[in-house]
């Protein structure tokens, strides 16, 4: 499967095979990495980029793959499948710019793991994790309830319903997103989302609104994809 710059990126059941919009979204995700870079000035501190709900780990590897030297992705999944996917594709992609030059380990650049967007915290007993990322993206599954039988068969034969569907209106996993992203970072997110969600976002959370302040998070803009519809929020 060929992704942006990604060409013979591995897929299989049940991930989610990546869309082009998708790439889009990467390409939003570049331009600010981009503008980090220039901004940080002299520091060899990498970027560092968390990737909720990798799939295949198209999103984040493709981000790695232009900046190898310069970003490290983390990458979150639900299912096992997805976890081992994503790593074994790193390292089809990755491993010819790994050496044992300090910084230049895989798992420097693109590391997957087996852990919710819920659950990616410090405010539960456990694991502690490394937070303070600069960026963080998402194409979560967003598909309301209603909208699963109207999928074609080649995507609900072959594509894990945890991989697509959002619940009843499709914001369960963006609302955990949401919920916990203050404490992942003071920079910007990224999300893909159904073309009904953007104006519900950006109510929700529109700056100076009551749930804004409570969660700590604004809906800064939206954007639509290359077929026009409103598909991407910030």
């Amino acid at each position: 499967w060929d992704f942006h710059d990604l060409v013979g990126l591995k897929i299989k059941e049940p991930m989610l095979c990546p869309r082009p919009e998708t790439e889009e979204l990467v390409e939003f995700v570049l331009e600010e990495v981009s503008e980090l870079i220039r901004n940080r000035g002299s520091t060899n501190e990498r970027i560092r980029i968390l990737d909720v709900g990798c799939g295949t780990g198209a999103i984040g590897l493709a981000i790695a793959n232009r900046y190898r030297d310069e970003v490290q992705v983390l990458a979150l999944d639900v299912l096992p499948e997805a976890v081992e996917l994503s790593n074994d594709n790193a390292k089809r992609f990755l491993a010819n710019h790994v050496g044992e030059k300090k910084g230049h380990k895989l798992n420097t650049i693109y590391k997957a793991i087996l852990c919710s967007a819920d659950d990616y915290t410090n405010t539960q007993e456990g694991e502690v994790y490394k937070m303070g990322f600069d960026i963080v993206v998402s194409n979560p599954p967003y598909i309301p309830t209603k909208d699963m039988t109207t999928l074609s068969e080649d995507v609900s034969r072959y594509e894990s319903d945890k991989a697509l569907c959002g619940g009843d209106d499709g914001l369960d996993i963006i609302r955990h997103i949401v919920k916990r992203l203050p404490e992942w970072t003071t920079g910007n997110c990224w999300l893909e989302v159904d073309d009904s969600h953007p104006s519900l976002i950006a109510d929700w959370l529109s700056p100076g609104s009551l749930e804004s302040a409570r969660f700590g998070v604004e809906c800064v803009s939206t954007y639509k994809d290359f077929c026009g519809r409103d598909r991407f929020v910030k």
